[in-house]
């Protein structure tokens, strides 16, 4: 074996340009598979977190009015809850968590210098960002049950907010006149979460009812441990309709969203897309295949006198077709080495680079890495296969009679 491994090497030493055209070939064509199924997998991840509140399990409730006249109740009847009156669905056993949320769209939010900022005010719990699937920046803090017990003026905004002000972590807004210190600021994402925080300044409820008294506008709600999405909302819809009198078959009374409906649709359209990538650079791959064995044939041709001086010698077909195997096979091995490395450089160079936001990050993973060397094993070896075995059924008297 390792005489054959020596004979192989000195002749695709001896045709260097010819070696070099087929490593190029398998190159170009794991560096395209590569470098568009990382392209596509960045793609499939940054807008898998803009759908991340179509899988989380979490539910947002809004108030609205009843559709339906009840038991002497007339239709087009405004739900009005209060936080007391939430308060018991903590006793709903299909509830583990409950946040209530507060809004103001009308609120004055300015930086310290007093520029004004576009931007709505929540008032939130301890509860509210986890449920909102909301991360913040490396040294921010969440509101805590403290600030909530003691109306501590913080906040935490948005990092559309943020950057419209250039606000930074510990700095100071108004809001309405009155300094709050910015605690927090949200990771900058396209993902919105249920409620859209991007442009919003987050401070504690009680904080937001010493400012106004008000009404809760929303509530986020997270299931218990093995309740479905349907159990979550049969109950609470039995909750409502019990706690504010309508008909319990009235569904635009309060509003509960079924988004995750939604999401094995854009799982699989974001998949397409990777797949349709990989199958493009795949495509590149199957044409690479064919310029090796294209070199492969023109290998055997070049070579026809050689071959039949092997098998006037005593060499046997099988030693002539692993002969070309071989050859293929290290072809193969240097290719795909070389491109591996070429699409890491590529792919690192890529992320240094300002991408636009919604293309995200390429990421290659050991799935593509695996799958594009079985792809180019398979094809690769196929096309010195058919080269080689054409060359081990040559008749010895007619390959010695073929011109050099």
């Amino acid at each position: 074996m390792i005489t054959l491994l020596n004979q192989t090497v000195q002749t695709l030493l001896t045709h260097r340009l010819r070696s070099a055209l087929a490593i190029i070939a398998i190159v170009w064509g794991i560096v395209s598979v590569l470098v568009l199924v990382a392209l596509g997998e960045g793609f499939y991840r940054e807008h898998l977190k803009s759908f991340s509140m179509l899988m989380s399990d979490t539910q947002k409730v809004s108030f609205a009015q009843t559709s339906k006249p009840w038991q002497g109740y007339p239709s087009r009847r405004k739900i009005t809850a209060t936080e007391s009156q939430l308060s018991a669905l903590s006793d709903v056993h299909q509830i583990k968590h409950v946040s209530i949320l507060y809004s103001n769209a009308k609120a004055q939010v300015t930086d310290i210098d007093g520029t004004q900022l576009k931007g709505n005010v929540f008032g939130i719990d301890n509860h509210f960002l986890a449920l909102n699937n909301t991360r913040l920046e490396l040294g921010s803090r969440k509101i805590s049950p403290s600030d909530l017990a003691n109306h501590t003026r913080v906040a935490i905004i948005g990092w559309r907010l943020a950057k419209r002000g250039n606000i930074r972590l510990n700095d100071k807004i108004n809001i309405n006149g009155i300094p709050f210190q910015v605690i927090g600021i949200s990771k900058k994402t396209e993902s919105s979460g249920l409620t859209r925080i991007k442009r919003a300044a987050l401070i504690p409820t009680t904080t937001f009812n010493d400012l106004w008294l008000s009404n809760p506008s929303d509530l986020l709600v997270q299931p218990a441990k093995g309740i479905s999405s349907v159990a979550l909302r049969a109950a609470m819809q039995n909750f409502f309709a019990k706690k504010y009198q309508f008909d319990p078959k009235d569904k635009q009374a309060v509003q509960m969203p079924d988004y995750s409906r939604f999401a094995d649709f854009y799982t699989s359209l974001l998949r397409g897309i990777q797949l349709f990538l990989g199958a493009s650079g795949a495509m590149t791959l199957a044409v690479g295949a064919l310029g090796v064995a294209n070199i492969m044939f023109l290998s055997v041709a070049e070579r026809t006198r050689e071959i039949g001086v092997r098998l006037a010698i005593g060499a046997t077909p099988t030693h002539i077709l692993m002969q070309f195997m071989v050859e293929g096979a290290v072809l193969v091995t240097v290719g795909a080495f070389c491109g591996i490395t070429v699409s890491t450089i590529i792919i690192q160079f890529l992320n240094l680079l300002s991408l636009p936001d919604w293309l995200g990050h390429p990421v290659m993973t050991s799935t593509s890495i695996v799958f594009t060397l079985m792809i180019t094993a398979v094809l690769a070896l196929l096309a010195a296969f058919f080269p080689a075995r054409r060359a081990a059924h040559l008749t010895p008297v007619i390959a010695l009679s073929a011109r050099a």
